[in-house]
């Protein structure tokens, strides 16, 4: 919600984000912060590793 928030507030049209893997385990028991933002996207994403 902030960052959606942010982005709207200051017209940005690009998201970029670093990401890096984890084990399938722990992202079962964790979850993946860059598929969430992915997910609820209504901007283009760019995604770095």
């Amino acid at each position: 919600p902030t960052l959606h928030a942010y982005q709207e507030e200051q017209n940005i049209d690009l998201l970029v984000m670093g990401a890096y893997g984890h084990s399938r385990i722990r992202h079962l028991l964790v979850g993946s912060t860059t598929t969430e933002m992915l997910r609820k996207a209504d901007i283009p994403v760019l995604l770095l590793r």
